[in-house]
């Protein structure tokens, strides 16, 4: 048995290697590192296997400073097994060199390889990933959005190519184990395992949204001292008063238990901050300065830590997203009208205060 090799750690500096818009189409890149290491025409590197075109890429990715020749080798030479080895650092599962086939002719990105790899080595997902007849870095991308609890077939093969759509169903079901408990996880993911389509999935998680029992109110958390609670209705008109904003709107809902009003004095800041309860507990709904302004970043994140220190969240209702989960996948209904979550303020979903 041989020993497995390893790769020594020192590149040769130089000028950058001349490289053939072929190699730049199929390498993006990397085509710098492997025209130094394949010189042109390249001919070495086109004509090994797609799974060690692809190796080549993470191996220098992932080596940092290593030698042209050590890799070259190890592509070239080295024994399925061996190379695998390498890629992850040891003992690989089975199967990886030819997941690597089906990764497509056009090398990826590093970020996608570092996603696929550490897919792959999870028992579920890797599972998943051996029988996927194509792989690509945007399908990769999604499946990693999901918990890895849910990265079997009958989820990831009922997915829609939809980030908005993923996101909504990862969501979902971390706020089902909120209402039912995480010891529900594997049976929660079991059951939409067993979904006979995207409708049938996307409809059980909205589904897992519904509350335990009707008609149950949760006291609002207990929160530091620094909040203070607005009990009753002067005490409202005198917060909506001050902060020039629409809370006397929501007296019913303040009465019913469903709602709780606080004001926080953070420094120089003074924020009011409305709490929601849905299935899930209590959320976060809005928090606003004087005349609407906006909460300094600094002030929201204090903010935000006491509150989820307490027990209570951030992002949407489970009924927006109950309802958004079904437009995903229905044909008549759809498509999902999604906000914008591109910054972490736009994922906390402020100003959903009517749900």
């Amino acid at each position: 048995m041989g020993t497995p090799m390893t790769l020594m750690h020192v590149h040769p500096k130089g000028r950058a290697a001349v490289q053939t818009p072929l190699l730049g189409f199929l390498a993006g890149p990397h085509a710098a590192i492997i025209a130094e290491a394949w010189p042109a025409p390249h001919g070495g590197f086109l004509a090994l296997p797609t799974a060690r075109r692809h190796a080549a890429a993470i191996l220098f990715a992932r080596q940092a400073g290593c030698r042209s020749l050590d890799v070259v080798h190890a592509v070239e030479r080295g024994r399925d097994r061996d190379v695998a080895r390498l890629l992850v650092g040891g003992e690989a599962p089975g199967g990886l060199m030819k997941a690597l086939g089906r990764l497509g002719e056009v090398l990826w990105e590093t970020a996608d390889y570092d996603r696929f790899l550490r897919l792959f080595v999870e028992d579920d997902a890797g599972r998943v990933l051996r029988h996927m007849q194509v792989i690509a870095a945007d399908r990769i991308e999604l499946i990693s959005t999901l918990p890895a609890v849910l990265r079997q077939a009958g989820i990831v093969g009922r997915m829609p190519s939809s980030t908005a759509a993923v996101e909504d169903l990862a969501e979902a079901f971390r706020l089902a184990l909120r209402i039912h408990g995480a010891g529900e996880a594997a049976r929660i993911a079991q059951r939409w395992n067993r979904a006979g389509d995207a409708l049938a999935l996307f409809d059980m998680a909205a589904e897992a949204l519904q509350p335990v029992q009707f008609g149950q109110i949760l006291p609002a958390p207990r929160l530091p001292d620094v909040f203070v609670p607005v009990r009753d209705r002067k005490a409202l008109v005198s917060v909506a008063l001050e902060f020039r904003n629409c809370l006397r709107d929501f007296t019913g809902d303040l009465a019913a238990g469903r709602m709780a009003v606080f004001t926080v004095r953070e420094g120089s800041e003074m924020v009011a901050v409305a709490l929601r309860q849905d299935p899930a507990g209590w959320r976060l709904a809005e928090a606003k300065g004087r005349q609407n302004a906006e909460v300094s970043d600094e002030v929201l994140r204090r903010i935000i830590a006491m509150l989820e220190l307490a027990g209570a969240r951030t992002g949407e209702s489970t009924w927006a997203i109950a309802r958004r989960l079904h437009d995903h996948v229905c044909q008549r209904c759809g498509p999902a009208c999604t906000g914008p979550r591109e910054t972490w303020r736009d994922r906390l979903m402020l100003g959903a205060l009517w749900d």
